[in-house]
C-alpha cells in the first residue's frame, strides 16, 4: 500500500479521504496547521498528524518526507482564497517534486473553468498550479456537497425561514462518494494530467431540496425563494455548476437527510 499525504485533513473533505484512504489500508499523514485531540471530531483513528503550513512553509518537507502521493483538499474563503489555493499550491508541489512525490490528486469544483466567480477563480488558478506541475496529476472537481446545500437553506434560519436561491438547480454529491473518487484517482484511476467531474445522483431545484430539508428536519420554516447576484448567482442560474453526465451512483440528498444529517 501508499503513503498517501491528506493536506487539509481536518476539513471535511479531508476527514472523508482521510477515512476512506486508511479503510483501504493505506498508511496515511494528514497534514494540519493545528494537530488534533485523538477525541476531537476530526481526528480518524489510524492516521497520523502533523502540524505543517502550506502558505509560509513550515513542516511542508517533514510531511511529504517518503510519501508516495498527495491529495489535497485544503480550502480556505473570502481574501484568502486565492492566496492559499495560488501560493499553497505552488509551495506544495515544488516541494513534493524535490521529495520523489509521485502523484498529486487535488478536490476541485465543477464550473471553476466557466465563472467570474472570485473563489472559483482562484480555484482555477490552483489547478493550473497542479496541471503544470511535474507531478502525476489528477484533479477532481466535484459538485456541491450534501452539506453545502443544507447551510445555503439553514442560512435563512434567523428569519424563520429556509432559503431557496431561485432559478437553481443543485446536484449535491456525498462527501463519502467524492472521498472514494479521490482516492480511487490517488491509487491511478484515471488519465495523467486529467480533470475527472463527477456529481451526485441527481439534478433537482433548489426548491425541491429545499422541501426535502423541511420534511427531512420536521421544520415549520417556511421556504423562503431568493435571486442570488453577482457571478456566482450567475455561474448557477446558468448550470454550470452541474455536471449530470457525470453523475455517480451515491447517496442521493434525500438518502443523506434520512441518516439524520
Amino acid at each position: 500500500m501508499s503513503r498517501v499525504l491528506v493536506i487539509g485533513g481536518t476539513g471535511l473533505a479531508g476527514r472523508a479521504v482521510t477515512a476512506e484512504a486508511v479503510e483501504r489500508g493505506h498508511e496515511v499523514v494528514v497534514a494540519a496547521r493545528r494537530v488534533p485531540d485523538d477525541d476531537s471530531e476530526q481526528y480518524v483513528l489510524g492516521a497520523a498528524y502533523v502540524t505543517a503550513d502550506i502558505v509560509t512553509g513550515d513542516g511542508l518537507e517533514e510531511a511529504v518526507d517518503g510519501v508516495d502521493v498527495l491529495i489535497d483538499t485544503s480550502n480556505a474563503v473570502g481574501k484568502q482564497a486565492a492566496h492559499v489555493f495560488a501560493t499553497g499550491a505552488q509551495n506544495l508541489v515544488h516541494t513534493a517534486a524535490r521529495f520523489g512525490v509521485r502523484r498529486a490528486v487535488l478536490l476541485s469544483v465543477v464550473g471553476t473553468d466557466r465563472s467570474a466567480y472570485g473563489y472559483y477563480r482562484a480555484k482555477a488558478a490552483q489547478e493550473r498550479v497542479y496541471l503544470d506541475s511535474p507531478l502525476d496529476t489528477r484533479v477532481v472537481r466535484a459538485t456541491q456537497f450534501h452539506d453545502f446545500v443544507t447551510a445555503i437553506f439553514d442560512r435563512g434560519r434567523p428569519l424563520g425561514a429556509i432559503l431557496a436561491p431561485s432559478g437553481v438547480r443543485f446536484q449535491p454529491i456525498a462527501v463519502t462518494d467524492v472521498a472514494r473518487v479521490l482516492v480511487d484517482a490517488a491509487e491511478g484511476a484515471g488519465e495523467p494530467d486529467s480533470v475527472i467531474a463527477i456529481g451526485g445522483p441527481r439534478v433537482e431545484s433548489a426548491r425541491d431540496l429545499a422541501e426535502q430539508r423541511k420534511r427531512a428536519s420536521g421544520s415549520r420554516r417556511y421556504i423562503l425563494p431568493i435571486r442570488l447576484g453577482g457571478a456566482l448567482g450567475s455561474t448557477w442560474r446558468a448550470g454550470r455548476n452541474l455536471a449530470p453526465e457525470h453523475a455517480v451512483d451515491g447517496v442521493g440528498y434525500g438518502a443523506w437527510l434520512e441518516t439524520g444529517a
